[in-house]
């Protein structure tokens, strides 16, 4: 393809001229016959006695997502357990079309409108009971509408704290996921580099992305079983690991062996010792030459990327684990709810108050008229019903915030960045087989 019609005109080579293509059948050729001298050495070395296919040579050739497991076709039931709690428009937040979104929202709480029902019963039963009072025209209003105000701002300070320290710790679990699957990327892209053969690079991935599944469902089922009792730990955690890796079964087929399942099986964080494996592994190949020797630079920039999945494992645990010391969480929802409930018994003296006016047995305000008793109920209604109300939501978002695999209106979206981390280790896989102008590379030489 040549630019311009000019004699001289600089020409660029691409795939209509006969450059290219007579390369590219050579490289073909050429890492065909490599793979080949490969299979037949792997074969040699691991061919059992009875005849039969070493299940690992056979579980590495097999690709990390089968035609049947493509991201693409991903099962609707796995798809629905999982809420994406950042997937939303956030122009709307700007704009009167966030009345309308109601899914995942804090008003989509039953706890928090059963909180809200106790307030208005108790301000109602208040009411009545002011009502058959005898000489109750005689408590100044003034002074019951600021009964239940004097804890507003107290509490609203001590939430904006804790809502601050909650999203801090939210975003620090998600960050520490995040470094787990970015090792895993980053431990592929220095075996690429390296030209190490596909099926050691298929293994490193392989355990990588195991130990990322198992470390989602783990978190996921300590959420969802709370704390055991102590007598029953040892039954809860034999039967914790089978539904582990039950789970690990119907979410993502074949992406360990039986042999390494009857390993792993046997510790409660195999997704932590799996690294152990990693390294291990590390250190045999650079023995065996297949990447630089333990004194270099190389492998210790290997190892780094070892220990910084191995970090990034215990942080997510220990985020997970270590919540806030009880006695502040304990302290603050007792001063949020003791504050609802001093409002609502205000908002049900002045109701009742009001009440007294309207049936006409006292005069209990000075001028006597519909707008004084409707203004007086609304302000405080607005201080006492609607500021408590408020406050709750703070409360259930703080406490749903600060537990990111606990609660689902607030969870972390780890199946699509599982989904994405598998995606991005087929594309880079199928990229790194393929140069398009030169040979792979291969630091062991022949």
């Amino acid at each position: 393809l040549k630019f311009g019609s000019k004699e001289g005109a600089i020409s660029y080579p691409t795939e209509s001229t006969s450059v290219i293509p007579q390369r590219s059948v050579a490289v073909q050729r050429r890492n065909t016959s490599e793979l080949l001298q490969r299979s037949i050495a792997v074969t040699a070395m691991a061919t059992p006695p009875a005849g039969a296919a070493s299940p690992v040579a056979l579980g590495e050739r097999q690709p990390l997502l089968s035609p049947d497991q493509k991201l693409g076709a991903t099962p609707t039931s796995l798809l629905d357990d999982e809420w994406d709690s950042t997937h939303y428009d956030i122009t709307k937040m700007t704009s009167w079309a966030v009345f309308g979104m109601v899914t995942g929202c804090a008003w989509d709480n039953y706890s928090l409108w059963r909180c809200t029902g106790c307030a208005i019963l108790l301000s109602c039963t208040v009411a009545v009971i002011i009502v058959f009072i005898p000489h109750s025209s005689l408590v100044a209003p003034e002074k019951v509408e600021k009964m239940g105000t004097f804890l507003n701002v107290f509490v609203g300070l001590l939430l904006g704290f804790f809502l601050s320290s909650s999203m801090n710790r939210w975003y620090r679990c998600v960050s520490a996921f995040l470094e787990l699957l970015d090792a895993v990327r980053s431990m592929q892209m220095q075996m690429i580099a390296l030209g190490v053969t596909q099926e050691r690079a298929n293994m490193l991935s392989r355990y990588g992305l195991l130990s990322a599944w198992l470390l989602h469902i783990s978190l996921h089922m300590d959420a969802n079983d709370g704390i055991p009792d102590e007598t029953a730990e040892a039954h809860h955690s034999s039967a914790n690991a089978k539904r582990l890796w039950q789970s690990l079964e119907r979410k993502r087929p074949g992406l360990v062996l039986p042999s390494e399942k009857e390993l792993l099986m046997k510790h409660d964080e195999s997704y932590a010792l799996l690294w152990t494996w990693v390294a291990s592994l590390i250190g045999r190949m650079a023995q065996n030459g297949e990447i630089p020797p333990m004194p270099s630079p190389t492998y210790g920039r290997i190892l780094n990327i070892v220990q910084q999945a191995y970090g990034s494992i215990r942080d997510v645990r220990a985020l997970h684990l270590i919540k806030a010391p009880f006695i502040y969480v304990h302290t603050l929802a007792i001063l949020v709810h003791v504050n609802n409930i001093l409002n609502a018994v205000g908002f049900g003296l002045v109701l009742g108050i009001a009440l007294l006016q309207v049936v006409g047995k006292e005069t209990v305000y000075t001028r006597s008229s519909w707008a004084n008793v409707c203004c007086s109920l609304f302000m405080q209604f607005c201080f006492s019903m609607v500021a408590p109300l408020l406050y709750l939501a703070l409360l259930e978002v703080s406490v749903c915030v600060a537990q990111p695999f606990t609660y689902q209106d607030a969870k972390i979206p780890a199946f699509k960045f599982l989904k994405g981390l598998e995606e991005d280790l087929k594309n880079a896989a199928a990229m790194g087989d393929d140069p398009p102008h030169w040979d792979k590379p291969c630091f062991k030489t022949k």
